[in-house]
């Protein structure tokens, strides 16, 4: 059954909010619906609580809870004894240490790193002597959805300007971790790379479902008229990719390296738009599968999974100098050398980056672009077939797959 309560509720809010509040009344409900989120089960939590802070006034705290999947399997893809840990530590020690880092450094309030959403509380079990993730690990934040966020819907992707302040926040989220890397090493260790440690990935899924995902980019391609000239490309990343799986790859080039996010697409981030549909924020959200690594993956990653083609064909130029113009912004706050970080030598980079992450795009097109409605399944009763059934994909996934492909043929990624 799914968990549909957070566990001591008011122990992990009172190591935020203080001792002395109580919990007066708490509602439960799910907030994702099946096909669209597998990591982890979401809950919405609507709270009351007094709070002494406030001279004994109640407060409702509107909050999001993330807990370990149901399912065994999904345990197993998503490696959740080792990723949920992961993810814990990166909102209690890593983001944590990034803001002390500015603040030490005097940047100013409005320019502090404020793109993840607030966490109220996590832990990996109840028992605080207890090291491993159990069925109780939790992790509390403030509920973005009921302020307006909201992701971008996965089978159309970003507009112009949606991308744009993506784009600039990814600039800052990989800065940052460069600069305390480069100015306090020890830091770093000990902060930052715990959350960065490598989990293991598609290789732990079923045999028939790793299958599905690998086979769906040729069977794809080989349904798509316009990509007959480009078939033999496309097998040659398939086949190369499946010798040397992501968990081989080699470390990132220096200074590169940074906290990357790994798996940052349409819904891991989300948009809050004012009343006209002007994008005004974005959160990023989900970290369990941040590894370091060279800080372009996440941004071709995005670029390529995420923004209507049509958007990244007239603008990618444009996206990819206002990163490499926000990267050097952000890192222009430290006492740093940034010859490193030239445009020259960043072009070099993306040279590099650009065709190693062609595989780990088109393969994850198949959850990306799965026809919405035909995962019905919720995550206590998910099947192996809910990621492996030929009918999951369909035109959208065609069209997608058919403009990436030609859009990497187009810059010699493939």
């Amino acid at each position: 059954m799914v968990k549909s309560k957070v566990s001591d509720l008011h122990g992990l809010l009172s190591k935020t909010l203080g001792k002395g509040i109580q919990v007066l009344d708490e509602e439960t409900t799910l907030l994702t619906a099946p096909g669209e989120h597998y990591g982890s089960i979401m809950l919405a939590l609507k709270v009351k609580i007094k709070n002494p802070e406030l001279d004994g006034g109640e407060e409702v705290l509107h909050l999001a809870a993330k807990l370990i999947p149901a399912n065994e399997m999904l345990r197993k893809a998503f490696d959740i004894y080792v990723t949920f840990k992961k993810e814990v530590y990166a909102y209690t020690r890593s983001i944590p240490a990034l803001v002390q880092l500015q603040l030490e450094y005097n940047v100013p309030r409005e320019r502090i790193i404020d793109i993840f959403p607030k966490c109220y509380g996590a832990r990996l079990s109840l028992d605080d002597n207890f090291s491993e993730v159990d069925e109780d690990a939790v992790i509390l934040f403030e509920n973005l959805k009921v302020q307006g966020y909201k992701t971008e819907d996965r089978l159309v992707g970003f507009d112009l300007e949606g991308a744009r302040i993506v784009v600039r926040d990814l600039a800052k989220f990989h800065a940052l971790p460069i600069a305390l890397k480069l100015l306090k090493p020890q830091v770093f260790k000990e902060q930052i790379l715990p959350s960065l440690v490598q989990n293991k990935g598609l290789e732990q899924l079923p045999a028939e479902v790793g299958k599905a995902f690998h086979d769906s980019i040729m069977e794809g391609c080989k349904e798509i008229k316009q990509l007959e000239q480009y078939l033999d490309r496309v097998q040659k990343v398939v086949d190369y990719a499946a010798e040397h799986p992501f968990v081989l790859r080699p470390p990132p080039n220096e200074p590169w390296g940074t906290m990357s996010h790994s798996d940052y697409w349409t819904s891991n981030t989300m948009l809050l738009k004012d009343k006209d549909g002007k994008p005004l924020k974005n959160k990023m959200v989900d970290l369990q599968l941040m590894t370091y690594n060279s800080a372009l993956r996440d941004l071709v990653f995005f670029l390529f999974t995420s923004v209507m083609n049509e958007v990244l064909e007239k603008h990618y130029e444009e996206f990819i100098k206002l990163y490499h113009e926000s990267f050097l912004e952000n890192l222009k706050d430290f006492d740093l050398d940034l010859e490193a970080f030239s445009w020259d030598n960043f072009q070099k980079e993306l040279s590099e980056i650009g065709p190693s992450e062609v595989y780990h795009v088109l393969v994850m097109l198949k959850p990306i672009c799965t026809e919405r409605g035909k995962v019905q399944n919720s995550l206590e009763d998910f099947q192996d077939t809910d990621w492996s059934r030929k009918d999951l994909l369909g035109p959208n996934h065609r069209r997608k797959l058919r403009d990436t492909v030609l859009a990497f043929v187009k810059r010699n990624w493939m």
